[in-house]
């Protein structure tokens, strides 16, 4: 069974709180329900949409900082890990030294850039958790669409986990294009948000937006676990 990482277990743990949720719905009696108990039910799906939105993109970011934790914990050479990612960390340095007033400051901090950085940028110097940052990655991505998604986890060495999920589901027999899904999901949990009381997903579209998501959150995962494994096969010596 191809590997995954933990941060899928805890995206499929998260939505226990889905059907929780679900269960606080009034049931359907054989006669015609109160007003009331259709527009409980509607708010009870509206809700899950959003929930189940926020715990998967709370799953994709928790993937990127799972692939730093593992950096940090294994060291690899800095020849393993993708240029995107090492540039990220060195971008972010100089753009918060060039944000500050000319003066002692600034100097040190780019005294300590040069120095501090330096070994990213040496292919055989191991890693060093004191110059990367997973909040940092995570940050990068800022909302589900496809293109946020192909960007984030490129950093990360992925050159496209958009088309790469939508090929793993085809080959376990799920023929949807991931990114299609996505637009259809995410814009309904949007116009929620914002209030637009005319979106009510029911409950077959709920189960299929749940379903959706387990297969394409263990295809990120198995995805994300090969690229851990790509820049942590070379482990120094403890």
């Amino acid at each position: 069974m191809p590997a995954k990482i933990a941060a899928y277990d805890d995206f499929v743990n998260s939505t226990d709180e889905i059907n929780h949720l679900l269960a606080a719905r009034p049931s359907s009696p054989l006669m015609p329900r109160a007003e009331d108990a259709v527009r409980l039910e509607n708010a009870v799906h509206r809700a899950c949409l959003v929930l189940l939105v926020a715990h998967f993109e709370g799953f994709a970011k928790a993937a990127l900082r799972e692939y730093v934790d593992e950096i940090c914990a294994v060291r690899p050479p800095a020849r393993k890990v993708p240029p995107a990612f090492l540039e990220l960390f060195t971008r972010e340095r100089i753009q918060e030294i060039a944000s500050l007033s000319p003066g002692e400051e600034r100097v040190n901090r780019t005294r300590r850039l040069f120095s501090g950085f330096s070994g990213l940028w040496d292919d055989e110097r191991s890693i060093d958790p004191r110059v990367i940052s997973s909040k940092i990655l995570a940050r990068q991505m800022t909302s589900l669409r496809p293109d946020v998604l192909r960007e984030a986890f490129a950093l990360i060495g992925i050159s496209d986990i958009i088309h790469e999920a939508t090929e793993a589901l085809h080959i376990d027999g799920f023929s949807i294009r991931v990114d299609v899904k996505l637009e259809e999901i995410v814009n309904k949990r949007n116009l929620i948000a914002h209030g637009d009381y005319s979106v009510k997903p029911t409950s077959a579209e709920l189960e299929g937006y749940v379903e959706f998501f387990m297969s394409v959150g263990g295809a990120f995962s198995e995805i994300v676990a090969k690229a851990i494994d790509g820049a942590c096969t070379l482990r120094p010596s403890r």
